[in-house]
């Protein structure tokens, strides 16, 4: 149950990619820089097109509620644009004017955090149209947010020992103690832990907690690490320097993974079949059996700034 086998994609343009969510149907890309077409979708994470943004903005986050995309931006007008299909995309009002950079969705509302602004560091949303600002519980330069099921978790670059928060509604915040002082960037959730990773530190760049409020560190490469997804089976990280990835079933033990190429890699997601059981998998050594991983690079070599790697039960074919 290897993800070593990463192959590159072909990109519809060299944007800086920031982040990507699927829906069920496709991939859908955001970045922060390009002319009006900050967006490209994929339904496979090999073929990919252009889609017109609604604003040029940096737009750093994007998450899927069932009906519609979300994606928002730590500026412009619009710090909000929706999509039921990842194709057509409508702008929206945030709720205040902060550097939004990340979203989740419960099955209720979005929670979206942001890396700098006054004491609302923190907004929500039913629908992704109308938006409410809430209080952070501090002022700290939060960069990423998941659910688990019980509780919103989010994590931060900045703070003395309370770089993680929790809410179980998204309104109501309290800070946590993190298990270092490091630049936390990105965190998922396995159904048993959330595993957050860290662009600083030294060799305790993860750490975990089953509930969001205990965290424990976790030894990893010392690596700018990221991005990070469960697909059932594993976590996968990736990495902004050297090309690197590295890979859990648990979030404790990691693997160090040699990406597809040293680009700068700062998404990724998967297309969530890691779960599916082993009659329902395609045929063994087919080109999409099981999870695509797919991470779009933030700055690439050349055209092609996108790769993938196949993950099934069988192993990693392509």
């Amino acid at each position: 149950m290897a993800v070593s086998n990463w192959v590159m994609r072909t990109c519809p343009n060299t944007n800086r990619w920031v982040a990507i969510a699927w829906n069920g149907i496709l991939f859908a890309a955001v970045g922060d820089n390009g002319t009006g077409n900050r967006v490209m979708t994929s339904p496979d994470g090999i073929t990919w097109t252009s889609r017109t943004s609604v604003e040029d903005n940096q737009w750093y986050g994007i998450a899927w509620n069932g009906t519609l995309f979300v994606a928002v931006s730590q500026d412009g007008a619009s710090q909000v644009m929706t999509s039921p299909d990842g194709i057509t995309w409508t702008a929206r009002t945030a709720a205040v004017a902060s550097a939004w950079v990340a979203i989740a969705w419960n099955g209720t509302v979005f929670a979206v955090v942001a890396r700098d602004g006054g004491g609302d560091r923190v907004m929500t949303s039913p629908d992704g149209i109308t938006w409410t600002a809430r209080t952070a519980a501090a002022a700290n330069v939060w960069q990423a947010i998941a659910w688990n099921g019980t509780v919103f978790a989010a994590v931060g670059h900045s703070g003395s020992g309370d770089r993680v928060m929790t809410s179980p509604d998204g309104i109501t915040w309290t800070s946590r103690v993190s298990a270092a002082d490091n630049g936390w960037v990105g965190i998922a959730w396995n159904g048993t832990v959330f595993a957050a990773v860290s662009q600083t530190g030294s060799t305790n760049r993860v750490m975990t907690s089953p509930d969001g409020i205990t965290w424990t560190a976790r030894t990893t490469t010392a690596d700018d690490w990221k991005a990070i997804t469960w697909n059932g089976s594993l976590f996968v990280c990736v990495s902004n320097t050297n090309g690197q990835i590295q890979t859990s079933p648990d979030g404790i033990t990691w693997t160090n993974r040699t990406a597809a190429s040293q680009d700068n890699w700062r998404a990724i997601a998967c297309n969530g079949l890691g779960t599916a059981p082993m009659y329902l998998l395609p045929i063994p050594g087919s080109a999409t059996a099981g999870t695509v991983f797919v991470s779009p690079a933030y700055i690439g070599l050349g055209t092609n700034t996108v790769m993938t790697s196949h993950f099934s039960k069988f192993g990693s074919p392509s």
